[in-house]
C-alpha cells in the first residue's frame, strides 16, 4: 500500500502524482453476487478507485417489536447491505475507495438517503428546512421534507449515523486500508450549492444559527446598529432578507449590509455543518466535497413546468446563479475544513445545450455550457466527482452517445481536474423496497445507460471509458505535473456576489441607491472567462479575502471588479500588493466605505496619488471606469496594455488548452464545428500543430521539445473522432512539423519516436 497524500488539487502515491480514475458503483443497487465480478469489469477499463455512496436510509433497521433501531453492515437482513463485504473485495482487488457516507447522499434516493424518521414529513419532532415564504424545503423526488441541518435532534440522529458507519470504513482507511479520501454530504447541503439565497435556512434553528453568527461578528447590537442603520433591541430580533421583486431589496447602504451577512451565514453554515460532519465521522483522511459549479436553470426546477418561476424565484433573476455560486461557495477560504471537487452536470457541452428540456438539435450558440464546464474545473483544481455517463433518462438523451461524456469529460481536465468519476460505472437493476419511491418506477435501470449494463454488458460506452482511463493511465502522472502558463487570475469579491444575487439587470425598481450594483460572476467573471477561451488566454479564479499582498505580486496579472465598497484589509492588500509589484487591473467604482459602511477610500487614493505622481510603485495598476471585463474588446486591451502576448492561439470553432513541464507539452483540442472535415491548427510556443478533424472531435496530443537543432514531435496522442450522435467517423490527422499522424474515428498511441 502506497502511502497517499493530497496537496495542492492532487493526490500523490509515494510523492508521485496520482491520476484519479474513479467510477461510482452503487453497490446498494446491486445484487451481492454480482459485486466482484462488476469490480473486476471496472479494474480492467483502467479504473483505480472506486466511489460510492453508503445510504443511511439503506442501512437502517427497525425492530417492529420495539420500535429500537440498529444498523445491518454485514447483509444479515438484506445481502445488498453487506457493506463490510463490498469493502473487502475492494481492497482485494488492489482498487483504492472514495467512500461517502452522507448523511445525505442525494443518489435520486428517497430523501436524499436520509431515512423516514429523519423526514418533518414523518416525524413532527423535526423542523424542517424552510424557504423565504416560510414553505418547508421538499426533496424533489418525493416530496418529503428535509431537516433543518442545525435541528438538535436531528443532528443527534446524523452523529449517531456518521458514528455507526464511520467504525465499519475506519479499518478500510488508509495507510492501513485502501480508502483514501471521503465526501461527506451532496453538492455541500441537500444539493444547494448554487441555490439562490432565498432558498435556505430560514427555519427557526438556522435562524438562531444565524443570529449567533452575527453576535459573534460585531460584538454588540450597537455595532450591529451603527453599521447598518438600525435600532434593533437584540440580535434574536434580527431576521434576513427577503425577495420582493416588487420594491428594492436594499435603500440604505446599511441594508446592503443586510445582503453582505446573510451570504457570508449562508457560507458559514454549509462549512460549519460539514466540519462537524467530519468530527462525527471520526477519520482522518482528506475530505472532498462536489459543488455543481454554475449550473443552467433546469426544467427540472421548475414545479408543475410554469415558465414564470424557478422554484419561486422570476426569471429575471435565474441569470444571477453565478453570483450564488461564489456567494456562499467560498472554496479558497474552505481548504481548512475540505479540499475542492466539482459535479459537472452543467449540461452537454459538445453542443451547448444547456438542460434537460433542451431537444438534441442544433448548437444553441457561443459555448456558453463548454464555458461553464471550464469554469467549474478552473476555479481550483481539484476531482471532477460526477461525470455524466450514462443518465440519458435521467438527464439528457444524447448521453448514451459516448462522444459526449468523453468530451465533456476530457474538457474538465482541460480545465484543471486532476482526475475524475464515471458517473456511474455500472447500470443497476436491483430495486430494494423503500429504497427509491420514484425512481424505480420512472426506470428499469438506474442509470439507463451506465459502461457497464445490469448483468454486466458492455458495448461502445465502456469501450470510450477504457480508452480515455487507458491514455490517463499511461500519461496521467505526468500529465499532472505539468501546468497552464498563467495569463491573468480573475478575483471574486464573495461580498459583491452577496449583493449581485438579489439584484438582476436594470435598475429599478430593485435598486435605488445612488452607486452601481456591485457585480461578481454575472455580468463579470463569466463573459471574461468566455472572452479568455475564445482568445487562448489562460486564467485562474481566486477569492479576494483568500489571497495575500504577495500571493497577488506573485501573480502575472490580477484582474478585479469593484464596487463601491470594499474591505478596509482588502484595500489594503491590493495597495500593498501593486507597490509590491503586482499588475492589477481593476474597473467599476472605486470604493468609498469599508465592511462596516463607514467611510475608508484607502484604495482610491492610491489610484489619485498613482495618476499625479505623489504615489509610487514596483507594480503597475489599470484603472477604467465602468465594466470592462463584460467588454471584449476592452478586457483584451486591458490585458495587452498590462503586458499580455498570446502564446496559443487556434481557429474558429475550436478550443484549445496547453500544459507544459519543462520540455513537455500536452495540447487539448475540442472541435465545435459540426458535419464533415475540418481543417484547424493550435500554434503554441512557437509550435503549430495542424489538425484534421470531424464533427465534435476533440482530443489530447503528449508533444516533446526537440533537443537544439532537433524537431519537436509527438510522444503520444488520444483522439475521439467518432461521433455516435450524428453517426460521422472522422479521418483525423495530426501534423508537427515532418510528422504525420492519422487516425481513422478513435484511436491512441504511445511512445512515438
Amino acid at each position: 500500500m502506497p502511502k497517499f497524500t493530497y496537496r495542492d488539487g492532487r493526490f500523490f502515491a509515494d510523492d508521485q502524482p496520482f491520476f484519479f480514475l474513479g467510477a461510482e458503483y452503487q453497490y446498494y443497487r446491486d445484487k451481492r453476487s454480482n459485486w466482484a465480478a462488476r469490480l473486476d469489469q471496472l479494474k480492467a477499463a483502467h479504473v483505480n478507485v472506486i466511489c460510492f455512496y453508503t445510504p443511511w436510509r439503506h442501512h437502517i433497521v427497525h425492530d417492529p417489536a420495539t420500535g429500537g433501531i440498529s444498523y445491518d453492515f454485514d447483509g444479515t437482513t438484506l445481502d445488498s447491505r453487506d457493506l463490510r463485504t463490498f469493502l473487502r473485495l475492494v481492497q482485494e482487488r488492489g482498487l483504492y475507495m472514495l467512500a461517502k457516507p452522507g448523511p445525505f447522499v442525494h443518489s435520486e434516493l428517497n430523501i436524499g438517503g436520509l431515512p423516514d424518521v429523519t423526514s418533518p414529513s414523518f416525524n413532527p419532532g423535526i423542523e424542517p428546512v424552510r424557504i423565504q415564504d416560510g414553505s418547508p424545503l421538499y426533496w424533489e423526488y418525493d416530496h418529503t421534507q428535509l431537516p433543518s441541518p442545525n435541528d438538535p435532534a436531528f443532528d443527534a440522529m446524523a452523529k449517531a449515523w456518521l458514528a455507526a458507519v464511520g467504525d465499519v470504513l475506519r479499518p478500510y482507511a488508509a495507510p492501513a486500508g485502501n480508502i483514501i479520501a471521503l465526501q461527506l454530504l451532496d453538492e455541500t447541503i441537500y444539493c444547494t450549492s448554487n441555490d439562490a439565497p432565498w432558498h435556505f435556512a430560514y427555519d427557526a434553528p438556522d435562524l438562531r444559527a444565524f443570529q449567533a453568527f452575527l453576535a459573534g461578528k460585531y460584538g454588540t447590537v450597537a455595532a450591529y446598529n451603527a453599521a447598518h442603520g438600525s435600532e434593533v433591541k437584540a440580535f434574536a430580533f434580527v431576521r434576513p432578507p427577503r425577495l420582493d421583486p416588487g420594491n428594492p431589496v436594499a435603500r440604505t447602504r446599511g441594508q446592503v449590509l443586510d445582503l453582505v451577512d446573510w451570504g457570508e451565514f449562508q457560507w458559514r453554515i454549509r462549512r460549519d455543518v460539514y466540519a462537524r460532519y467530519k468530527d462525527y465521522l471520526g477519520i482522518d483522511l482528506p475530505y472532498l466535497t462536489n459543488y455543481a459549479g454554475i449550473t443552467p436553470p433546469i426544467d427540472e426546477n421548475v414545479p408543475d413546468k410554469v415558465e414564470e418561476s424557478v422554484k419561486d424565484t422570476p426569471r429575471a433573476y435565474v441569470k444571477l446563479y453565478p453570483d450564488w455560486w461564489f456567494a456562499h461557495n467560498r472554496v479558497d477560504q474552505d481548504l481548512d475544513v475540505y479540499e475542492y471537487g466539482m459535479i459537472s452536470w452543467l449540461g452537454v457541452a459538445s453542443y451547448n445545450i444547456p438542460d434537460a428540456s433542451t431537444p438534441p438539435a442544433a448548437d444553441l450558440g457561443a459555448n456558453e455550457v463548454f464555458n461553464r464546464y471550464i469554469n467549474t474545473s478552473r476555479r481550483r483544481r481539484g476531482i471532477n466527482i460526477e461525470e455524466n455517463w450514462g443518465f440519458a433518462t435521467l438527464y439528457h438523451p444524447m448521453s448514451k452517445y459516448p462522444m459526449i461524456p468523453f468530451f465533456q469529460t476530457l474538457a474538465c481536465v482541460a480545465g484543471g481536474c486532476t482526475g475524475y468519476v464515471v458517473f456511474t460505472g455500472v447500470s443497476h437493476g436491483y430495486w430494494v423496497d423503500d429504497l427509491d419511491r420514484t425512481t424505480q418506477k420512472q426506470h428499469r435501470t438506474f442509470p439507463s445507460d451506465a459502461p457497464i449494463g445490469e448483468n454486466g454488458e458492455t458495448g461502445p460506452l465502456y469501450d470510450a471509458m477504457r480508452d480515455l482511463n487507458g491514455w490517463f493511465a499511461r500519461e496521467g502522472a505526468n500529465f499532472l505535473r505539468a501546468e497552464l502558463d498563467l495569463d491573468v487570475c480573475l478575483l471574486v469579491v464573495p461580498e459583491y456576489a452577496a449583493v449581485s444575487s438579489w439584484v438582476p439587470e436594470g435598475k429599478a425598481p430593485h435598486w435605488v441607491l445612488p452607486h452601481a450594483v456591485p457585480r461578481a460572476g454575472h455580468d463579470v467573471i463569466e463573459p471574461a472567462t468566455m472572452t479568455c477561451n475564445v482568445h487562448g488566454v489562460n486564467y485562474g479564479i481566486r477569492e479576494l479575502p483568500a489571497m495575500t499582498a504577495a500571493d497577488l505580486a506573485a501573480m502575472p496579472r490580477v484582474a478585479v471588479h469593484l464596487g463601491f465598497f470594499l474591505a478596509r484589509a482588502e484595500q489594503r492588500k491590493l495597495v500593498d500588493a501593486v507597490k509590491a509589484g503586482a499588475t492589477l487591473i481593476a474597473s467599476g467604482e472605486l470604493p468609498a466605505y469599508d465592511e462596516r459602511m463607514q467611510p475608508c477610500t484607502i484604495l482610491a487614493d492610491f489610484v489619485a496619488g498613482l495618476e499625479s505622481g505623489r504615489e509610487t510603485a514596483a507594480g503597475r495598476l489599470l484603472y477604467s471606469t465602468g465594466n470592462v471585463f463584460n467588454d471584449e474588446r476592452a478586457f483584451l486591451g486591458n490585458l495587452r496594455r498590462a503586458g499580455w502576448e498570446r502564446r496559443i492561439a487556434y481557429g474558429e470553432g475550436l478550443r484549445a488548452f496547453v500544459y507544459r513541464d519543462g520540455d513537455h507539452f500536452y495540447v487539448l483540442f475540442f472541435n465545435f464545428d459540426r458535419h464533415g472535415s475540418h481543417h484547424k491548427s493550435v500554434t503554441f510556443h512557437g509550435r503549430r500543430l495542424d489538425l484534421t478533424v470531424g464533427s465534435k472531435t476533440c482530443g489530447v496530443v503528449h508533444v516533446r521539445a526537440g533537443a537544439r537543432g532537433q524537431a519537436s514531435h509527438v510522444v503520444s496522442y488520444l483522439v475521439k473522432g467518432v461521433n455516435e450522435f450524428e453517426g460521422e467517423r472522422a479521418q483525423v490527422m495530426l501534423r508537427l512539423g515532418d510528422q504525420e499522424i492519422r487516425v481513422d474515428g478513435d484511436g491512441a498511441a504511445y511512445d512515438l519516436a
